[in-house]
């Protein structure tokens, strides 16, 4: 008879790997790599099976992974297994696949496609040196830039700590990416990571191996606030005192990491130079840049301009849009790809985050008002409404969504927004924390009194709502205790842009935009301030509240799958036309044009000296064409190629408002004129089919027929262990009561239904015929103390009454005497528990009507 995969394993596969050689340190059998998308069940959440590597092979412990080696029961070939053994080596980046029945190995070399068939399995110091071979810069040793000979960085174990977690798959490849990179010597790259992914952390474990190499002494890290400074500051904490921060004009040349923000790098010292002036050109061997995408050259090339010498390594939590296009031509410009287009080294996005099971999912709430797509002055007025208009201003006749709080104030509006926001929270949650992103700070200010006045009293918590902005003197103490998972105040934080960015608030479960968003990168930090689980909090899945349209900015970076485009991305036709101030009629040379299919990028452009701009080989199709210039608000036009107009577009780029010169109204009403629960249609939603078909199957492999749950059910050891099993598949009385609609049924029914397709009865109904078929069962019981079991099981189910602890609750203990009073009317503990025995199988076999 032959081996099962895991007897397979254990008496031939692993006794092979130890006669090859193979340290158990250098095994990690069954790697969960990823574990697992958690996927939408109503309110709840559901998690797919985990993806895991039968073994992953290292260089040394914690070192880099060599080869994914997939095993089959020796009932197979060899090589059955070499296709999943292939997929799961290009997932985590090892160069070797291996696939074995415990007699013979098939190997497929990635680097080169080579199959081969083996006896024996290859040794550490075999897959390594054929690895190294490839390229110079692989070698057991390297030479650093400065000319020193060092243990190559790419070969050291990563960072541990007992008790500490392991790096990811994904943080392991952006790791050897990056080395890899100054290995090769190459000046720059980029990193573009979802937001929650954890780029601090790898930025970490990149400096802990060129530091533990030698092959750098000296990093500098640079953000543009104190407080992802002090984040990046805290996450490095295993460097100790070889950690020193840039502040009040000091630099810490005694420390040998150094963490700074750009003003304080670029801030005047003493004599007059900027501070970063006081390193020698020299001095760094790496610069990392966090957040580069939300900083322009201007912010960070002098500095980077005097480190030339240094590798700078961007990170950033988007990917390429118009709006980063700078970004990426200065860090990814050595990386580019078939068509010459800067690229990161690695990529990581929010779907496939989610996808993987790192982040959470989402739901979209889309919400419109009756004066979002228009409101006319004019009419207004009429009805009552009243009008302010500084000196200077000239109102326009119609002002749409896109202008509420920047041109034109409209607390009617706001108010109403924060009505619905307030009910959506009751229903929910009223105590779930919230980030509410705001136009202006005086906007965020009135969304903050709302809120407060709406649920404040009603929840009993004075600092309910709180505004976060430069302006107000303890925000930063205030957004330190919002980011606390067990902190109780604020709930909700109102903000206009300070939180879009590098803000850690894993608890946060809903994210509300009151502001409309132009900007595609914008759109994806805001949306990563949610995207982080929160194990404290039991947080799976956040809430997008979207009053402003900002959602049809997803696309496939955010999405669990790829959406799929039909028809071509490329064709005969054109679009081209001129950009201008809509002011002053001039021309804006150096616009940004990008061109989108359904989200999916297919051209960029920038408009010449003359302001014009032509793009061509696009489909014939309807596009999303984007224009954005420094200064300007950012337009979005829906231009058909096939038109006739789609080659002689004139763009007008408005100059933003200036505050005091916004009209105001009030007295306006303001309805909510549509709100839909949008399915995105990227599989987060789990069907409840799916779910169903999930549950028949976890049932029936532990029992194959109703009677054999009847008999498990009925006692409680057994019972008690079935479930805990199930519960570890997801498959859960709650869950099954929801998508059943059966809240008023006991677990038993609907394990039942689910596995056997057995009809359902009521609680209420299987106690009532219990009552008849328990009479006379225990004489010397009140008939009102069987009656009250009963009623606990109609609350609560059979776990409710399946020990004596039933006895402990009232009515029980205040009428009876408890569990003592209990067991002396019945002659002792053993008699409570026949007792207990004989209520559950009066309630599971008597005749019930459902």
């Amino acid at each position: 008879m032959a081996l099962t995969e895991r007897d397979t394993r254990t008496q031939l596969i692993d006794p092979m790997l130890a006669a090859a050689g193979w340290l158990p340190s250098q095994i990690e059998e069954e790697y969960v790599y990823r574990p697992g998308k958690l996927r939408l069940l109503g309110e709840q959440t559901v998690r797919d099976d985990p993806q895991f590597v039968d073994y992953v092979l290292r260089a040394e412990a914690r070192g880099p992974i060599l080869a994914a080696l997939e095993a089959k029961d020796e009932s197979h070939s060899p090589g059955a297994g070499l296709q999943q053994a292939l997929a799961y080596a290009f997932d985590v980046s090892a160069p070797f696949a291996l696939s074995t029945n415990g007699h013979e190995i098939v190997e497929q070399d990635l680097r080169n496609g080579v199959v081969r068939r083996l006896k024996d399995f290859p040794t550490a110091a075999e897959l390594l040196s054929r690895w190294e071979s490839t390229e110079p810069w692989r070698g057991e040793t390297v030479t650093t830039p400065r000319g020193n000979s060092v243990p190559n960085p790419l070969l050291q174990p990563a960072f541990s700590l007992p008790g500490a977690p392991s790096m990811r798959y994904y943080q392991e490849r952006a790791v050897s990416a990056s080395i890899g990179e100054m290995l090769r010597g190459r000046h720059r790259a980029l990193l573009s990571l979802a937001t929650g992914t954890g780029k601090t952390f790898i930025a970490y474990n990149v400096v802990h191996k060129l530091l533990a190499s030698g092959y750098a002494k000296r990093v500098l890290f640079i953000a543009d606030r104190v407080s992802l400074r002090d984040q990046a500051f805290n996450e490095f904490g295993a460097l100790g005192d070889r950690r020193g921060v840039v502040a009040n004009g000091q630099v810490p040349l005694q420390r040998d990491v150094h963490f700074g923000i750009y003003q304080s790098l670029y801030a005047a010292s003493a004599n007059g130079a900027h501070v970063y002036e006081q390193y020698p050109a020299d001095y760094f061997d790496l610069v990392i840049i966090d957040e580069c995408h939300r900083s322009g050259y201007g912010d960070w090339g002098a500095i980077l301009d005097h480190f030339s010498s240094a590798f700078h390594l961007g990170m950033t939590a988007t990917p390429k849009q118009d709006d980063s296009i700078d970004t990426y031509a200065f860090f990814a410009s050595e990386n580019a790809d078939e068509q010459g287009q800067p690229r990161p080294i690695y990529e990581y996005s929010l779907g496939r985050g989610i996808d993987d099971g790192f982040l959470a999912t989402y739901k979209v709430l889309r919400v419109s008002t009756s004066v979002d797509e228009g409101l006319v002055i004019g009419d207004e007025v009429e009805r009552g409404a009243e009008l302010i208009v500084p000196e200077g201003t000239t109102p326009r006749d119609v002002y749409d969504m896109r202008d509420f709080e920047r041109e034109i104030v409209v607390p009617d509006r706001t108010r109403a927004l924060c009505e619905h926001l307030a009910a959506t929270l009751r229903t929910y949650g009223a105590l779930d924390k919230t980030m509410v992103f705001c136009v202006t700070m005086e906007h965020a200010e009135l969304v903050r009194n709302e809120m407060q006045r709406l649920l404040g009293s009603e929840t009993g918590k004075n600092l309910y709502a709180a505004r976060i902005v430069s302006e107000e003197r303890d925000a930063q103490h205030i957004l330190e205790q919002f980011q606390l998972a067990g902190s109780s105040e604020p709930v909700v934080v109102t903000t206009v842009d300070l939180l879009s960015t590098g803000v850690n608030a894993p608890s946060v479960r809903n994210i509300v935009f009151m502001k409309p968003i132009g900007s595609v990168t914008t759109f994806k930090q805001i949306i990563g301030r949610g995207s982080r689980l929160d194990p404290l909090t039991g947080k799976t899945f956040f809430r997008v509240i979207d009053y402003t349209n900002a959602t049809r900015l997803f696309d496939d970076w955010d999405l669990p799958s790829t959406p799929v485009v039909d028809g071509p991305t490329t064709g005969t036709e054109a679009i081209a036309g001129h950009v201008q101030d809509e002011e002053l009629a001039e021309a804006i040379p150096g616009a940004t044009i990008s061109v989108r299919l359904r989200g999916r990028l297919l051209a960029e452009a920038r408009t010449d000296n003359a302001g014009s701009f032509a793009i061509s080989d696009l489909p014939a199709a309807v596009l999303d064409v984007f224009i954005a210039a420094t200064g300007f608000t950012r337009r979005h036009l829906r231009v058909d190629t096939t038109s006739s107009d789609a080659t002689s577009l004139v763009v007008a780029l408005r100059k933003p408002a200036v505050g005091e010169r916004r009209v105001r109204i009030s007295g306006v009403e303001v309805l909510i004129a549509d709100e839909i629960e949008v399915d995105l249609g990227n599989g987060h939603i789990l069907p409840v089919p799916e779910y169903l078909g999930r549950a028949r199957t976890a049932i029936r492999e532990r029992v194959d027929s109703l009677g054999a749950l009847h008999d498990l059910w009925v006692s409680r050891p057994q019972r008690v262990a079935f479930e805990e099993e199930l519960a570890m598949r997801q498959i859960t009385p709650e869950l099954l009561g929801l998508v059943l609609g059966r809240a008023d049924v006991d677990a038993y029914d609907l394990f039942a239904s689910a596995a056997f397709d057995a009809s359902m009865a009521s609680r209420d109904a299987r106690a009532s015929s219990a009552a008849h078929a328990l009479v006379g069962v225990s004489p010397s019981l009140p008939d009102d103390l069987l009656s009250a079991v009963l009623d606990k099981f109609r609350i609560g189910g059979t776990n409710e009454v399946s020990t004596s602890e039933l006895f402990s609750l009232s009515p029980f203990a205040t009428d009876w005497g408890g569990v003592l009073g209990v067991a002396k009317l019945l002659g002792g503990p053993e008699q409570v528990a026949a007792l207990l025995d004989s209520i559950l199988t009066a309630l599971f076999t008597s005749e019930t009507d459902a």
